[in-house]
């Protein structure tokens, strides 16, 4: 959270007095003088992007202070349950969250003093400049758009001012079960049929696993929450006798995570030149693919397909398929046939990859994730997956967020050197130019010129 009230600070910087520096900057040259008043506010935008990095700096440290001292205080909580419980798990993720809060705090220190993140500050803050441009002159290169479309659409995303960025909003669900849903014609809930079925049936949900109870390995353990009365011991007794127990839900991830996952993708995504207003709306999942789905385009397709969220398919009507790229949406479940994923996306058209070769589409828009400790890696999950639905491809490098330690490798040439400017994973100036690309192709000059919050 105190993280994200200094992103909301600084933002308001950019939006409010740099870029009007920057528009400053832009002006006509005055040439009896040599352009002094170009030079004049050049030297201001310096004064002003050092004075922002001064104010990011002391609230970020404030904030990694916060987080050491809060993670330091759960160490000592959950390594008390854990040895009472015998949940070492419990007593592991605390002490790697310690000890990500403690490195993350010494790696801004050290960015400080070293001035590697003032370098960065100037560096984003040019990248985004450079990005209204470039975004200025796709528009006005658009020929498919009528001047009254160029008007509204730079007005909307605020390329002459009012702060620059694409506002949407996006559909974001918490997925959660029910032990007393029972669809139509079954004879028991779905929980315990899920569980009983084969794992060749394609509906087999493992209700252990579901809950938290066991994972499919430790390395790959997320956290569902469970509210009501079930515990371990209760598993069997359910499942033979569902209706014998009390009413509980099972969600597949804390309300607290779920708002960290999606603060950090509000966060990235502004290197993007895209301001997501996350509508926050927990949703009970009705179908064991929409629980446990399998990793690939054909399962994506078909739960993005389905009720409730009813996406559709380029093949069957472009015009609907190309509305929903107005409406991204993101989903939180359980877990995965191959859980070595944490997460799935689906994006409808074809665009080539900034490092080369092309990313075939999918003809449908939306992408779901799942919780996987530690948060320090994962918690950047959802966003991949939202890059994704934008067109972005895998990528080399952990400093990149669109990294894949599937498919490319986990070190290039730039991360040591991104690390010592930024200290956490980003997206790149071209990658933001390649979005801005996708969207300008492919979303409709209507949904551009209308800013979906304020």
């Amino acid at each position: 959270m105190s993280h994200q009230v200094c992103h909301d600070i600084g933002r308001w910087v950019d939006e409010n007095v740099t870029e009007q520096v920057e528009k400053c900057v832009e002006q006509d040259c005055d040439w009896w003088c040599a352009c002094c008043n170009k030079w004049f506010c050049f030297l201001v935008w310096v004064v002003v992007v050092v004075t922002k990095w001064v104010v990011d700096t002391v609230c970020e440290i404030v904030g990694d202070i916060v987080d050491v001292i809060v993670a330091l205080v759960l160490l000592i909580v959950n390594i008390v349950i854990g040895i009472v419980t015998f949940d070492f798990g419990r007593i592991w993720d605390a002490l790697v969250d310690a000890f990500s809060s403690v490195v993350g705090l010494g790696g801004d220190i050290i960015r400080l003093m070293t001035l590697g993140s003032l370098v960065g500050e100037f560096r984003d803050r040019a990248n985004k400049w450079s990005l209204r441009n470039y975004v200025r002159g796709l528009i006005d290169n658009n020929r498919a758009y009528t001047p009254e479309d160029k008007e509204k659409i730079k007005k909307a995303l605020g390329i002459d001012g009012g702060g620059f960025g694409f506002r949407l909003r996006v559909a974001a669900f918490r997925g959660f079960v029910r032990s007393d849903q029972v669809s139509p014609g079954a004879s028991v809930p779905d929980l315990v049929a899920w569980n009983n079925a084969t794992e060749a049936s394609g509906m087999h949900v493992d209700l252990k696993i579901l809950a938290g109870f066991e994972s499919t390995t430790f390395l790959q353990r997320g956290r569902p929450e469970i509210k009501g009365d079930f515990s371990e011991s209760d598993v069997a007794g359910y499942l033979a006798a569902p209706m014998s127990k009390s009413v509980f839900t099972i969600y597949c991830m804390s309300q607290s995570v779920f708002d960290d996952k999606l603060s950090a993708a509000e966060i990235k995504a502004y290197q993007l030149g895209l301001k997501l207003q996350f509508d926050k709306k927990d949703l009970q999942l009705l179908r064991p693919n929409h629980v446990r789905m399998g990793p690939s385009q054909a399962a994506i397709a078909s739960m993005l397909g389905d009720p409730p969220f009813n996406r559709t398919a380029g093949a069957t009507d472009m015009t609907k398929a190309q509305a929903d790229l107005c409406m991204p949406i993101t989903i939180g479940s359980f877990y995965y046939t191959d859980n070595s994923y944490q997460g799935y996306s689906a994006h409808l058209a074809t665009h080539p990859c900034v490092d080369g070769g092309t990313f075939a589409g999918n003809d449908m828009t939306g992408c779901n994730f799942r919780d996987r400790v530690p948060d320090f890696i994962f918690r950047w999950v959802p966003i991949h997956e939202l890059g994704h639905t934008f067109g972005l491809c895998h990528v080399d490098g952990a400093e990149r967020i669109m990294l894949s330690s599937k498919e490319k490798g986990l070190v290039d040439w730039s991360t040591i050197p991104e690390y010592w400017m930024s200290g956490e994973p980003i997206f790149t100036y071209d990658e933001a130019k390649s979005v801005w690309d996708y969207i300008i192709a492919n979303f409709s000059a209507a949904c551009l010129a209308a800013a979906q919050w304020d």
